[in-house]
């Protein structure tokens, strides 16, 4: 599931770059397609709310199973955050250093408001990326090295969310706790964050047995229905009298992390959804998402941008420009997955293991004294 929500985050953010006209929440009064639930398959801001809900279902689950106290799970987070981040501010400031106007060149000729989101022209330096990868992102929530890169600062929080109710082995404190954040989060209107507590929820229901296993396909449809609705969707469709908080509009409010959370939910129920995501096809998107999503938007910045450019009118071109720039985007994934992920995560394992090591020497030490 992961890996299908990292290829729509891919197409939304390719169709924003150059064909705004098919995204609403980049140009209000969108073609008719884009309030169709086709558009879905587009809609990379609900896809988002899809990995933070399974984000919280994860690792809640994993953190229950391993049992290591916060100390070591937070700082763990952080670098498996934040060092792939960096590396991807590095990659996006090497490719902006060369093609340093493409995108502001590309929003002429498209019109996009998306691809306003970088920098242009003067580039700030690598000292400048990599500030901004290992602080910046948790800090002010974005990067105009890259864009996608908000995201980061959810998943922190979201993590130290799930590790702090883990922290309880019993279950209704973790519940007490969970429902206490989003109550918080929706007081707030951060509604993005409210997908944590409901991928929290979603587990301990799971875990317990308790999760129902009624309507899965319904209910992961009406998901779909609901998530393929943005921008200004409600206007068109007559609900101006929504609440604010479940208004399109508003990045989703309350309805995308809903509709997330139904999505996660028919998987979890339904042999053949589970089955068909867990086949050879979503394992591999599966392994590949986390790269796919760090180096796609400064591809679509830079090269894409300059070859879409450099190409002549004709559709042909065009089809053969797109095919290529997913083709160039998957192979960098899958390298990157294989030669620097897969030895990051053993180096990362490795020192989860260091820590439990002094963990369980200061355990001997101080029993020893006692």
């Amino acid at each position: 599931m992961r890996g299908v929500a990292a290829v729509a985050v891919v197409i939304f953010h390719l169709m924003s770059a150059l064909t705004p006209w098919l995204v609403p929440e980049q140009q209000p009064g969108a073609h008719w397609l884009a309030y169709t639930p086709l558009a879905v398959a587009w809609n990379g801001t609900f896809a988002v709310s899809v990995f933070f809900v399974l984000s919280g279902f994860v690792l809640t689950n994993a953190t229950l199973r391993k049992s290591d106290p916060i100390w070591i799970d937070v700082p763990i987070r952080y670098m498996r955050l934040a060092i792939p981040a960096t590396a991807s501010t590095l990659a996006a400031w090497l490719l902006l250093s060369v093609f340093p106007t493409s995108a502001t060149q590309l929003a002429t000729l498209t019109g996009s408001r998306w691809l306003g989101w970088t920098y242009q022209g003067s580039i700030p330096g690598p000292a400048a990326a990599i500030s901004n990868g290992m602080a910046g992102v948790f800090l002010s929530g974005g990067s105009f090295f890259n864009n996608v890169l908000w995201t980061m600062r959810p998943e922190l929080l979201g993590s130290i969310l799930c590790f702090a109710a883990c922290a309880f082995a019993r279950p209704r404190f973790r519940l007490a706790i969970t429902l206490g954040s989003a109550v918080i989060f929706i007081a707030l209107r951060r509604y993005d964050y409210v997908c944590f507590p409901l991928g929290i929820i979603l587990r301990e229901a799971w875990a317990s047995g308790r999760l129902p296993s009624a309507l899965p396909i319904f209910a992961m449809l009406l998901g779909l229905v609901i998530g393929s609705q943005s921008g200004d969707a409600a206007q068109l469709l007559g609900l101006d009298w929504l609440p604010e908080a479940l208004k399109p509009d508003k990045k989703g409010g309350l309805l995308y992390p809903i509709a997330a959370t139904l999505i996660v939910y028919g998987c979890l129920r339904s042999r053949r959804l589970a089955a068909a995501l867990s086949g050879r096809i979503g394992r591999y998107l599966g392994a590949i998402s986390f790269p796919l999503y760090l180096i796609h938007v400064p591809f679509i910045y830079t090269i894409v941008a300059e070859a879409y450019m450099r190409t002549n009118l004709h559709i042909s071109a065009r089809a053969g420009l797109l095919t290529g720039s997913l083709v160039l985007m998957f192979a960098t994934a899958h390298a990157a997955e294989r030669w620097l992920e897969r030895p990051f995560l053993g180096l990362l394992g490795q020192l989860r293991g260091r820590l439990r090591e002094f963990k369980a020497g200061r355990r001997n030490v101080h029993g020893a004294a006692g």
